[in-house]
């Protein structure tokens, strides 16, 4: 049926059996059942750069060949998708096979969508030119197109550039397509919402073209991110705004220019410079310009001194409209309160997160205290409903006495602030096995060395804890610690798979986030005592103004254990000669494409952890990077850091066991410096890098750090191959690549690696063997493999791999070890549901 299209037909006919042939197959055949939804996904997502490609075409009266290639390609599809339809589950060979095929078919679709599409837009562009004067409307066409054509899916085998030629990315296996705008997940257990939610839908409706502004206002741990991030998962504002609903927290230091670049990084455009906030404006105007269809942009958390942002970003675009949510009520724009909770819906919601089964199982008369005490707040209510669960009746009397004494000074918030603190507090009761004198509440409290609403690393968090609090380097405790304030709903976390949890541990975490209510708290509860006696300090400068007792302070030795300063784009990195001789962390983090560290650092002799993140859009270059005489640094974590400015530093580090690069230009400085590395860090055991997308290969030289036992190359998808000097590193104990798409093969001295224990490569979709002798790899524990790799047949060898206790791998991929699993009796096979998160952009 479909050969007979090909002659001339549109696309559209074409396109759309093929469509209809991956639904219809996909819904009864379970074996391909992960790579029909991920085929679907791909050509709903492709669908309209095609459509904007034969629009052009049409306009410009020309036969096109690439798309009579698509056509082919599609017609090919058809074909491979119906004789999927009849192969029996019963096949093991067969299934590899065509598993494999419609992984190509899916993969050939986007690289055709990103080579040819990208040339048409070229060739177009130079042919409507010519015609311009004739029909004017053409180039917002055009316009349109570029944008359509800006696509990524990385952590798979897809990756669109867009028309810059940079490439976006998500965690994990997510698909990151522009227009997506990282709404919020939300919480199950909503309650009291109904109402508020329905209102607030029509009230936002029913705003005029001239208003453009609505307010959602209420007191702080309300729920009005939660109400907000609802309201934009609704099926029927999804439906009137489609993939332009763009979600951005605002922050209590707003920045124009910064706010601006995430919007063009949600639409999965490259950021511009911005010279000024001015130009940030014309720019973005021009974005979302020429955009045809309703635009929704939700500005979280914008303070009451901050209506300056609503003004500059109220665009005069038809069908735009902002959603703001705020502490505030901001008079000239229209405002829909949001009130607390009724006292029937905070005892629902309290007894939610207080109880198991939801029913009280303690006297009735002290949860009617415990929840009036909480204010109608929800925050409070979930927050202390989770520290009372399956405490006993003592427990809960003395919390009720203690939230009724404790007063604490803050203005609006006293109820909300009263009720968490005694929760924040209850936190001391639970040490950890590792060190009995720390305590939940030690490592909860060392969550306000990062800016407001940023999402912290779960690494930057273990390299703090294993210093601080002798925690083991895996991460086991650190997981449980992030597991357990998570479930005293005190952290947000972010899981790449919530069906990996187990095996994969730390590293199945994306980020960790916190409310910035609570971050309000953990600030307040550690500036109690005086500047002089604090264990940890933490700065927010503004600007050039520092703190008053940072001068007062200049010949007094600090105490503080814990650093963290944080400064804006307006910092010019003048730093006094502050005295910290005590401080074993130190958090930096800044806005500028260039930044001075500070020259106290060189006199922290107790220095363990160094953690420098650029909140910018682009790699900052550092200066005054001497850290030499830091003999006790162990730890350095960096993000969006420009590496040449480091390794053409002196980085003599003798006790250096573990260096981050998260983000950062590698450059060819990387490569150039890789003979130095054993020298300089002599002592490192670990070594991550994530998402550099400049990072091509590995330095052989890198392979002399003998005494490395965990390599962590992630997300970097230009990686094309391993030295194969990789099997020098014989204490190696974990190596993971998972999502290097470029990746094709491993080399074959990784079989000398007979230490290894854990090896990750899902999502190296390139890859489509593995080494013969695995087997060789006698340490091997874990293994995680899948998600579109193309490799047919497993190798023998794995029979023999009696250790292997774990494989982690897709749907089509497990069906490769049934028979390695007939050998290996106590291996078990965790399936990864193949799903889209989009809240997964990792962006702090």
């Amino acid at each position: 049926m479909a050969a007979a299209l090909l002659g001339g037909a549109a696309l559209g006919p074409v396109f759309d059996i093929l469509l209809k042939s991956v639904i219809d197959v996909g819904i009864h055949i379970l074996t391909f059942r992960s790579k029909f939804l991920s085929l679907k996904e791909t050509l709903n997502c492709i669908k309209p750069v095609f459509d904007d490609i034969e629009r052009l075409s049409k306009v410009l009266d020309g036969r096109d060949e690439e798309i009579d290639m698509f056509k082919k390609q599609l017609m090919k599809g058809e074909e491979l998708v119906l004789k999927c339809s009849k192969i029996k589950r019963c096949d093991p060979l067969k299934r590899w096979s065509y598993s494999r095929k419609l992984t190509k078919l899916d993969y050939s679709l986007v690289k055709f969508c990103q080579i040819h599409g990208l040339i048409q837009v070229v060739r177009d562009t130079k042919q409507i030119l010519v015609k311009v004067n004739e029909n004017g409307k053409i180039l917002e066409e055009i316009h349109s197109m570029v944008r359509n054509v800006s696509l990524t899916r990385s952590g798979s085998s897809i990756g669109f550039t867009n028309s810059s030629g940079s490439i976006g990315w998500m965690n994990g296996s997510s698909f990151g397509f522009s227009g997506l705008s990282d709404v919020p997940q939300v919480s199950d257990s909503m309650v009291g919402f109904e109402v508020p939610l329905h209102e607030l839908k029509q009230k936002l409706k029913l705003l005029q073209e001239k208003d453009k502004v609505l307010v959602l206002s209420a007191p702080p741990g309300c729920g009005k991110t939660t109400l907000a991030a609802k309201l934009c998962q609704e099926d029927d504002i999804k439906a009137i705004y489609r993939d332009n609903i763009f979600f951005v927290t605002v922050t209590k230091t707003p920045n124009i220019k910064r706010i601006v670049g995430e919007i063009f990084e949600k639409k999965g455009d490259r950021v511009p410079e911005f010279a000024t906030e001015h130009v940030a404006i014309c720019q973005l105007n021009n974005l979302l310009g020429g955009i045809t269809q309703p635009i929704l942009l939700v500005l979280d958390d914008v303070w009451s001194e901050s209506e300056f942002v609503i003004d500059h970003l109220k665009l005069q675009i038809p069908d735009f409209k902002i959603l703001v949510t705020s502490r505030s009520v901001f008079p000239k724009f229209d405002t829909y309160k949001l009130n607390l909770l009724s006292e029937e819906d905070a005892k629902d919601l309290f007894c939610i997160s207080a109880f198991k089964d939801g029913s009280p199982d303690v006297r009735l008369d002290l949860v009617h205290k415990v929840v009036r005490s909480c204010g109608g707040f929800p925050l409070a209510l979930r927050v202390v409903g989770r520290s009372l669960c399956g405490q006993s009746e003592v427990t809960w009397f003395n919390r009720v006495m203690m939230q009724s004494k404790r007063q604490i000074l803050f203005p609006t918030e006293n109820d909300l602030l009263r009720s968490l603190q005694a929760s924040i507090d209850a936190l001391d009761e639970k040490a950890l096995y590792s060190r009995e004198t720390t305590t939940l509440r030690d490592c909860y409290l060392d969550l306000g060395s990062f800016p407001e609403d940023h999402r912290i690393h779960p690494a930057t968090l273990l390299d703090m804890w294993v210093e601080r609090y002798n925690l083991d380097e895996d991460g086991i405790t650190a997981m449980a610690i992030f597991l357990e304030l998570s479930s005293q709903n005190l952290v947000n976390l972010a899981l790449a798979r919530q069906d990996a949890r187990v095996v994969l541990g730390l590293h199945n975490l994306h980020y960790i986030q916190q409310h910035d209510m609570l971050r309000e708290l953990v600030i307040h509860q550690c500036d109690e005592k005086p500047v002089e006696e604090r264990m940890r300090i933490y700065i927010n400068i503004k600007g050039n103004d520092f703190p008053r007792w940072w001068f007062e302070q200049r010949l007094q030795p600090l105490q503080a254990e814990v650093l963290s300063i944080v400064t804006d784009e307006d910092f010019s990195s003048n730093w006094d000669d502050v005295r910290f001789p005590k401080v074993e962390v130190l958090v930096l983090n800044f806005e500028t494409r260039t930044y001075n560290l500070p020259p106290f650092i060189k006199q922290m002799s107790q220095l363990k952890t160094l953690v420098v993140t650029n909140n910018g859009f682009f790699p900052a270059n550092l200066n005054n990077f001497q850290l030499c005489s830091l003999l006790n640094l162990k730890r350095i974590n960096l993000e969006r850091i420009s590496v040449t400015s480091i390794f053409t530093a002196n980085l003599q580090l003798p006790n250096l066991r573990k260096i981050s690069l998260n983000m950062c230009e590698i450059g060819e400085a990387f490569e150039n410096s890789a003979a130095k590395m054993p020298y300089m860090w002599p002592k490192l055991v670990e070594m991550n890098i994530e998402y550099c997308s400049d990072l091509t290969k590995v330095p052989a030289e890198t392979c002399d750090l003998v005494d490395l036992k965990r390599l962590s190359i992630c997300y970097c998808h230009e990686l094309v191959a391993l030295p194969e000097e990789v099997g020098r590193l014989t204490n190696l104990e974990v190596l993971r690549l998972h999502s290097c798409t470029k990746l094709a093969e491993l080399p074959k001295s990784i079989v000398k690696l007979n230490k290894l224990k854990f090896l990750d490569v899902y999502d190296c979709v390139a890859m489509d063997n593995l080494p013969l002798e695995m087997d060789q790899l006698c340490s091997l524990q874990t293994l995680c493999m899948g998600s579109s790799l193309g490799i047919d047949e497993l190798p023998d060898s794995l029979q023999k791999l009696v250790k292997l206790e774990d494989v982690v791998c897709d749907e089509e991929t497990s069906y490769k070890w049934d028979s390695v699993k007939e050998h290996l009796k106590n291996l078990r096979i965790t399936v990864m549901e193949e799903h889209v998160n989009l809240n997964l952009l990792h962006r702090s």
